[in-house]
């Protein structure tokens, strides 16, 4: 017989091997088996927490906001899918039990006015593409599915991609849809310097010719203009304005926060990733990136997952964010 000499550090190498796999293996559960199975991993508990006997439950008192941009059958881009993925991506939330709230009732979730189901996710649209109307509001009319959709209001009825003000008067009256803000006209990448550029909500603008930038206070009342147009074309066009605001290409900084709170922005949506509990800050809502091409269904639910088991991790937003 052979007998294996082992050292010191390869014992070592072993036993830490065995203690990851162990910790690690849980963790995977997690990702893929309901609350009511992953309590017996994680807390050794056999009965299951849920609404009902045998229902799946993967989180509770959370809400996953999900965040599309441009639904065509024959737009490419890395923020456009196609009519049969987002058709797909119903189908798996519905099959898997996910429960879909409206804006309303996420707002008044945050604001501890209402609790949310179980696996509570909320569909979320941002441009205002025509292809909203077309692909996505039929899906959501068959299955009776809320969702918000945040328009830049300045250009509906002026791009050919984006949704006509017709088109947005129906979807408003259809009780499930919530036509939301995305600025006026400030949804695009202006000089920030000589050869720089970002998002024309969180810069100074620079001159090329003057070869200087805007003053702060011509930056916060240029928001303050573009904020009041919106709401009030809104008013005009919808007879009401909106407390909902998503942050154009994510972006935001303090001041622009505290103009569009005065504005009557009460709810502003970032990119950022993550789940959002009640009583958390609605100035900095979190949510997850569900509408580009690579990414399937079934890696959707899991990216929902994996976000609400890792939220008791999370740390809160930072008081600016700048792509």
């Amino acid at each position: 017989m052979v007998r294996m000499k082992y050292g010191k550090w390869s014992l070592y190498a072993v036993w830490i091997l065995l203690i990851g796999a162990f910790a690690v293996i849980p963790l995977m559960a997690t990702l893929t088996w309901p609350l009511s199975a992953r309590q017996v991993v994680l807390t050794g508990r056999q009965t299951p927490i849920g609404y009902g006997q045998g229902s799946p439950v993967y989180y509770r008192s959370q809400v996953l906001v999900l965040m599309y941009h441009n639904v065509s059958p024959s737009v490419s881009g890395h923020g456009t899918i196609t009519p049969q993925r987002f058709a797909a991506d119903i189908a798996e939330l519905q099959q898997q039990g996910y429960h879909f709230i409206s804006a309303e009732s996420f707002a008044a979730f945050l604001d501890g006015r209402e609790p949310v189901p179980a696996n509570a996710v909320l569909l979320t649209f941002d441009d205002g593409y025509r292809g909203f109307y077309y692909y996505v509001f039929p899906v959501l009319a068959q299955n009776r599915l809320p969702a918000a959709v945040f328009i830049i209001i300045g250009q509906i009825g002026k791009r050919h991609d984006l949704l006509t003000w017709p088109q947005v008067k129906s979807l408003d009256q259809s009780n499930l849809v919530t036509v939301a803000a995305h600025t006026f006209n400030l949804h695009y990448n202006a000089a920030s310097g000589p050869k720089d550029t970002a998002p024309a909500t969180v810069a100074l603008l620079y001159d090329r010719r003057m070869a200087g930038r805007e003053s702060r206070s011509a930056y916060e009342q240029r928001l303050i203009v573009d904020c009041r147009r919106a709401q009030e074309t809104l008013q005009l066009r919808l007879g009401h304005s909106t407390p909902f605001f998503a942050y154009p290409y994510g972006a935001y900084n303090p001041e622009l926060v505290r103009i569009l709170n005065r504005a009557g922005y009460r709810y502003l949506f970032t990119v950022l990733c993550g789940a959002n509990r009640q009583g958390q800050d609605p100035l900095h809502i979190l949510r997850i990136n569900a509408g580009v091409p690579w990414l399937s269904s079934s890696g959707l639910l899991i990216k929902i997952r994996s976000t609400a088991v890792l939220s008791k991790f999370q740390k809160p937003p930072p008081s600016a964010w700048i792509p």
